[in-house]
């Protein structure tokens, strides 16, 4: 798969994964961090509508990655 450059962020707890996918499933307050809670809801339509899969290879603290195949 080849280098998948470096992590950035917060991170993702693993528990939480699956519902970063989940449109206007914030994990955390409007406060704390900006956005709508849509982006990545989104992004996982357009990749499963093109036959494809999308996932997050995070660690709390050490930042995610996104990934995604077509």
């Amino acid at each position: 798969m080849g280098d998948l450059g470096q992590r950035q962020g917060i991170g993702i707890d693993p528990k939480d994964q699956d519902r970063i996918f989940t449109v206007f499933n914030r994990l955390h307050n409007q406060e704390a961090y900006e956005g709508t809670g849509i982006g990545l809801a989104l992004c996982q339509r357009i990749v499963e509508r093109h036959g494809g899969e999308i996932w997050v290879d995070s660690e709390p603290g050490e930042g995610a990655t996104f990934l995604f195949t077509l």
